[in-house]
């Protein structure tokens, strides 16, 4: 997806016909999903939020904005769907020691030890490597996505997530050895 060209930005009123004309599409396609009307409704308005967000990055009259918006609407679904069963999980395996009132644990402590280095090793990466690795990584874009919505090549979306990676594994490498 091209970027808009500059002073093109989309006006609060041009987005909320944009998100007329696609709505139902994308409520419709989300239902494949679930059947969860609430989690539809939460779904397409965080799905349209974002594309609010991307509104300098995205063209949304390229033809194939729709299924770029689609496609997004997916990855998001997906991502909600793994997130609940992956805390489903978790709050089964955990509830016992949820109830109970006890200091940190250990794996507690160190947990937020990961998240914190995990967070200062992104602050290392260049903005456009972390930008690409995010999107990969956060939003579940294929690397031809990533060219699309960052407007460069295939190479330079491999090249920057290989030099996110390489940062990370320098980084947090003392984390992985200690586990």
């Amino acid at each position: 997806m091209k970027r808009r060209s500059a002073g093109s930005m989309l006006t609060r009123e041009q987005f909320d016909r944009l998100f007329n004309k696609y709505v139902d599409d994308v409520v419709s396609f989300l239902y494949t999903y679930t059947s969860d009307s609430a989690r539809v409704k939460d779904w397409t308005q965080e799905v349209f939020i974002k594309m609010w967000r991307k509104r300098e990055r995205i063209d949304f009259d390229h033809p194939a904005f729709k299924s770029y918006l689609l496609k997004t609407a997916r990855n998001h679904a997906l991502k909600k769907l793994k997130r609940a069963k992956r805390y489903d999980r978790w709050l089964e395996e955990n509830l016992e020691k949820l109830t109970q009132v006890e200091p940190q644990s250990e794996s507690a402590a160190r947990s937020t030890e990961v998240r914190e280095a995990y967070s200062v090793a992104l602050s290392k990466i260049s903005n456009r490597a972390r930008r690409a690795y995010l999107l990969s990584r956060e939003e579940g874009l294929t690397y031809t996505e990533i060219a699309e919505v960052m407007d460069i090549s295939l190479k330079t979306v491999e090249t920057h997530i290989s030099k996110a990676l390489n940062v990370l594994r320098e980084e947090l490498g003392d984390f992985s050895r200690n586990n």
